[in-house]
């Protein structure tokens, strides 16, 4: 660890030096222009007075969330002992970081019937429902991972996703790297990515071909826009057959009816 690390954590860098190149002479225009007598101007100005940025209370806490993430499979005795080592806990500025501290770690933790469980501030919570990235084992005391709450998101994702096939198991959305102007449809047993297009809501609107419909549609077609995509101000003006590769990637079969 630095040993530096407190200043890095609680000083907030001096900024404002492009804007103090723009003001050069800045202060002797504002003495003249509070003493044109001559006379009423004080005796000194202090290099504090009108300074137009200074450091102050920043709680720039990135390197220390890096500091420990660098520390997983290391006794948590040792990474504490380091951090009490570089922070002054005396300071009431710096004692404030280790709340940081167990925002991030968490520390209190015990094991029943095989799990293990965190004490929080509603009471004791499974390891996979806490929001905490870090956690202390509590038997053999190693800062390591939590992995328990990344697969339970990961877990309740597909249900999630699993959810909205069921609702409409001919269309997939939000899959990784699928940007939202996109969507996959199976049309007649074949799967295609679609392109979305805003659908031109006027009164006047000429109406637009969906190739997934198969028909023209306009602002009277909303209800089956949004049964089909999900919104109502979008239609489907191309599509492409997606290749075998990707339909084995996600499990999707097509078959011509």
């Amino acid at each position: 660890m630095r040993n530096d690390m407190s200043k890095v954590l609680v000083e907030k860098p001096r900024g404002g030096l492009r804007s103090a190149y723009d003001l050069r002479g800045s202060r002797r225009k504002w003495r003249n222009r509070i003493d044109r007598d001559g006379e009423s101007a004080p005796l000194r100005f202090g290099i504090r007075r009108d300074a137009k940025d200074r450091k102050g209370f920043g709680e720039n806490l990135n390197p220390l969330y890096r500091y420990l993430s660098k520390q997983i499979h290391r006794p948590w005795a040792k990474v504490y002992s380091e951090l009490s080592a570089h922070i002054d806990r005396r300071n009431t500025v710096q004692e404030h970081l280790f709340q940081h501290v167990s925002d991030r770690v968490a520390v209190d933790t015990f094991l029943s019937e095989g799990r293990v469980f965190v004490h929080s501030y509603g009471g004791p919570e499974p390891l996979e429902e806490s929001w905490r990235e870090l956690y202390v084992h509590p038997l053999t005391g190693i800062l390591l991972p939590n992995r328990a709450a990344v697969i339970a998101a990961r877990r309740r994702e597909e249900a999630r996703s699993a959810a909205k096939e069921a609702q409409n198991p001919d269309r997939r959305i939000g899959l990784p790297g699928m940007s939202i102007d996109r969507q996959w449809h199976r049309v007649k047993g074949i799967w295609y990515e679609v392109a979305l297009g805003l659908l031109d809501g006027g009164a006047d609107a000429a109406p637009a071909y969906d190739v997934v419909l198969g028909r023209l549609v306009n602002r009277d077609s909303r209800k089956a826009l949004a049964a089909t995509y999900g919104y109502n101000d979008v239609y489907a003006w191309s599509k492409r057959q997606l290749p075998g590769k990707t339909l084995r990637k996600f499990g999707l079969v097509s078959q011509a009816e």
